[in-house]
């Protein structure tokens, strides 16, 4: 956990419009998808600290960037979130996700929600795309015991530090353990690791 510079988000106020952030899919679950909260259990007052936050720096005009996996990540838990709203308003149904997927109507809606929220990516984040290499997962492997990160999020803080963007937006606690990046959360156990 060494080299983590972190910053409560709680408290810091970005003076610098030209500073480069990185959005991790949770913080663009919670600001761009339209359906956020009605799916899952309610920690809306956790996640406004996030969307107030990046609210704040799309009015100042910072250049915001996220990676294709977050994007494709966040599909996933749009899909999700969209599997369990339905299973809540039918509850006399008992079906699984793959059969939900055979439902057309939801699959029309799902399509549209899923338009809605790649929209709202493109218009506040540049979507960077880069390839995952035997070379990023070899490096992975071999340093799993000094992080605490899956694969994905791994490769993803690589590739932002390999690329000098390391002011990273997350609320994932794993994040503390990657050396070399500016962490900006509002995650309690993270603030507890760590304090600037």
């Amino acid at each position: 956990m060494d080299n983590v510079n972190l910053y409560n988000i709680n408290t810091f106020s970005s003076i610098n419009n030209r500073k480069k952030f990185c959005l991790d899919t949770n913080v663009l679950y919670w600001y761009t998808y339209p359906r956020y909260g009605l799916g899952e259990k309610d920690n809306k007052h956790h996640s406004q600290v996030y969307y107030d936050f990046v609210d704040k720096l799309v009015a100042d005009g910072n250049p915001l960037i996220t990676t294709i996996y977050n994007v494709s990540e966040l599909l996933n838990i749009v899909e999700k979130n969209e599997w369990e709203i339905y299973k809540r308003l039918n509850p006399q149904l008992r079906i699984d996700k793959k059969n939900y997927r055979h439902i057309a109507s939801e699959r029309t809606n799902l399509q549209q929600i899923m338009k809605t929220t790649i929209s709202n990516v493109k218009s506040i984040c540049t979507i960077v795309d880069f390839n995952f290499s035997s070379e990023r997962l070899d490096s992975y492997v071999d340093t799993f015991t000094k992080h605490r990160c899956d694969v994905f999020d791994y490769l993803i803080l690589n590739y932002y530090v390999e690329s000098s963007d390391i002011n990273i937006i997350s609320d994932d606690n794993d994040f503390v353990s990657y050396p070399g990046i500016n962490l900006y959360t509002a995650n309690r156990k993270s603030l507890e690791e760590l304090t600037v």
